[in-house]
């Protein structure tokens, strides 16, 4: 009897050895779990922050239970500024950007960057202030937001053009300029022009989904633009056809022959998935 036990006690491990050699490891080595989108090194627009603050509204903000004289961020990176770099009007383009906080002093530049953070993102940023009296601290009163985002000696807010992609709730962030970009060729009312740009499908890269084909997607514009022949909603066959040109800042979709599929749609905010029924 304890022989028998004994063998069939063997033959359980081995089976279940065999069971897990078999199935396929997600996590192992010939399967590495997907990147996060990689930062761009060159900001599209810097903003020095002013030696004096004196013409520059100002509050009291609660620090570590103290009130102390803040100044709101956001006042720092004006509208007028930024829709000038994109060369719009109609609506506020600020949060089209990602902002990174970079301090100056005596031992050089420091960014949260250093730190494996990502940029913010202007809802994020508008709601930090600088304190004179802190070291020329940024600071973020939002919990939410990590303190290795309180940078001191505060000095450049610097912007990357970014567009987030969104699925079932949660948002990446692509920064456009940490792509290489290539000559594109397309043909608009026939008229031929070659601009630099990258494929609208590295903007969905398997760190959102590796099941790509089985979603729709909605281009969301900044300035509320409705593409009239889609309705900005397109199918991943689309988007593999699709380029985004980063000198003009808008999406394009072409045929075989490269002209345009479609009218163009600028000044992307946001890519909406939505799962296929």
């Amino acid at each position: 009897m304890k022989q028998n036990a004994i063998l069939t006690l063997l033959l359980v491990l081995a089976l279940f050895m065999f069971s897990g050699c078999s199935e396929k490891d997600s996590t192992g080595p010939d399967n590495p779990q997907p990147e996060a989108p990689a930062l761009a090194d060159n900001f599209d627009l810097e903003i020095v922050l002013p030696d004096s603050l004196e013409q520059y509204d100002s509050q009291d903000v609660d620090y570590e239970g103290v009130n102390t004289t803040g100044y709101s961020l956001a006042q720092f990176v004006g509208q007028s500024e930024v829709n000038q770099y994109l060369d719009v009007e109609q609506f506020d383009s600020r949060t089209l950007f990602a902002y990174e906080i970079v301090s100056s002093d005596d031992d050089g530049n420091w960014s949260p960057r250093l730190r494996g953070m990502p940029d913010l993102a202007w809802s994020q940023f508008s709601s930090g202030y600088i304190l004179p009296a802190e070291s020329a601290k940024a600071f973020f009163p939002d919990e939410l937001i990590a303190g290795t985002y309180n940078v001191k000696y505060a000095t450049y807010f610097r912007l990357y053009r970014k567009i987030d992609t969104s699925l079932d709730g949660t948002s990446t962030t692509y920064e456009t300029g940490a792509f290489p970009t290539t000559e594109i060729t397309y043909i608009k009312n026939d008229e031929t022009f070659v601009e630099q740009g990258f494929p609208l499908t590295n903007l969905i890269s398997d760190y959102v989904t590796d099941d790509q084909e089985n979603y729709s997607y909605r281009f969301v514009a900044g300035d509320g633009w409705e593409n009239d022949d889609t309705d900005n909603i397109f199918s991943w066959e689309d988007l593999q056809n699709g380029y985004w040109l980063t000198e003009l800042d808008r999406a394009v979709f072409l045929n075989e022959d490269t002209t345009l599929k479609w009218k163009s749609v600028k000044y992307v905010e946001s890519i909406q998935l939505a799962e296929i029924d």
